[in-house]
């Protein structure tokens, strides 16, 4: 009976260890890719394989692409997606504004363990706006057009990914950058995992039901 018992117990250990034992960790590289869709105004557009450029006026407006390898999850993972410098040759009084419609397609590969190799990409979309651009000040905001959230599994592993965040550039100045977030990872069980829970289960209830029989 204690060797049943045992090997019940073993079973169910075993199950929801398959199930549940990388529920902490999860392992991923991703690379970004921004084209410029509009700017009404501008003197120019011109998206290469490294990013986008934009000149309005005397302002120059330059968003370069994002790759980072090896990071790794649990929790809220704040992530770069673009970086944006802005630089002017505009001199007050005179300030340059306009908007800067943009696609960023965010592409996420899981590196296992856990789960298998697999990439999945996400578009998203937003509006730069450039408010009085010139030598001596200006104002840079962002925002994201809905959706601003994608979740579901890749490579066995289900994710959450977020645009939350902006970091504005300053004019001649530091860069800034569009961010988010990548969180709430858990494995996806496999089948054998759930079945092995599911015997595992049962031989506990098993072991219970003949101890009742034998106490009565």
């Amino acid at each position: 009976m204690l060797t049943k018992r045992f090997l019940c117990l073993s079973g169910l250990a075993v199950a929801l260890s398959l199930c549940g034992g990388d529920l902490a960790r999860a392992d991923y590289n991703y690379a970004t890719v921004i084209v410029v869709t509009s700017a009404p105004g501008a003197t120019s557009i011109t998206n290469t394989a490294t990013g986008s450029t934009v000149v309005f006026g005397g302002t120059t407006v330059v968003l370069s692409n994002v790759s980072r390898g090896g990071f790794t999850v649990p929790g809220p993972n704040t992530i770069d997606i673009g970086d944006i410098t802005v630089t002017t040759t505009t001199l007050s009084p005179a300030a340059d504004t306009f908007v800067i419609n943009y696609t960023d397609t965010f592409t996420l590969t899981n590196v296992p363990p856990p789960g298998n190799a697999a990439m999945g990409s996400f578009p998203l979309t937003g509006t730069l706006s450039l408010t009085g651009i010139n030598t001596g000040s200006g104002v840079i905001t962002n925002a994201y057009n809905p959706p601003t959230s994608a979740s579901g599994p890749l490579g066995g592993i289900q994710f959450t990914g977020q645009t939350l965040n902006f970091a504005s550039p300053t004019v001649n100045g530091a860069s800034g950058s569009l961010g988010g977030l990548i969180s709430s990872v858990s494995p996806i069980p496999e089948p054998t995992s759930l079945l092995m829970l599911g015997l595992g289960l049962c031989g506990v209830g098993l072991v219970r039901f003949r101890n009742t029989r034998a106490r009565a």
